[in-house]
């Protein structure tokens, strides 16, 4: 599956039609893409967090998560994508019951996984998070995942193409609304079983050997 990710940039009708044909075959062969794909955002958070560091707004201050809060955060973010691509599944599969082809669940998230790989391939602007960078990366991320949503409708579902506009519509709805709950949920995951003390400053790093890359 990995070697379909080129051709979503290049070639998608072409590419969505050999990923259908490939799950048609093998229906799970998407999950090592979901689990070593969910890797790069969540890699990216943990270095950036814990060695670049950001600036919170309204100060100049530059802090930096602890090891083992960067590590926990990383983890939420891992289990955010997966967890994300597996309800986006389950909603592709629901908006789409009454269509001819109504996709079964593995269909649905393997759907789902390549939708998400501009965020994960996004997600290495996590390893310098600075505003500036992170608004305009993710925005073109999420544009561009919208753009194949609607290459992928009539090639993976096999839906007509005035259809797909309609049912695209439906999905971005109720899949924007899961993305913010799971990233809300996972967030506030996190924030309850960090550490005390999880932020650092530049001086506190200083002083601090065990903060040192």
């Amino acid at each position: 599956m990995f070697r379909h990710v080129p051709g979503l940039f290049y070639a998608p009708r072409r590419t969505w039609t050999h990923i259908h044909d490939d799950i048609e075959r093998r229906p799970w062969a998407f999950l090592p893409l979901l689990l070593i794909g969910s890797l790069i955002p969540a890699l990216s958070t943990w270095y950036g967090g814990t060695n670049v560091g950001w600036e919170l707004f309204g100060s100049e201050d530059r802090r930096f998560l602890t090891s083992q809060s960067g590590a926990l955060l990383g983890v939420a973010v891992w289990l955010a994508f997966v967890t994300n691509a597996v309800i986006m599944g389950y909603i592709v599969r629901w908006v789409l019951f009454r269509t001819p082809h109504r996709p079964p669940a593995s269909h649905g998230i393997a759907f789902a996984t390549f939708l998400s790989m501009p965020f994960m391939l996004g997600g290495l602007a996590a390893l310098y998070p600075e505003r500036w960078l992170l608004l305009p990366v993710f925005g073109l991320v999420g544009l561009f995942s919208v753009v194949q949503l609607y290459f992928g409708l009539p090639h993976f579902m096999r839906l007509a193409q005035d259809k797909a506009y309609f049912y695209g519509a439906c999905i971005i709805g109720a899949g924007m609304l899961a993305m913010v709950s799971v990233g809300v949920f996972y967030m506030e995951s996190w924030r309850a079983v960090s550490p005390p003390g999880e932020y650092q400053d530049v001086e506190e790093r200083q002083l601090d050997p065990g903060l040192i890359p």
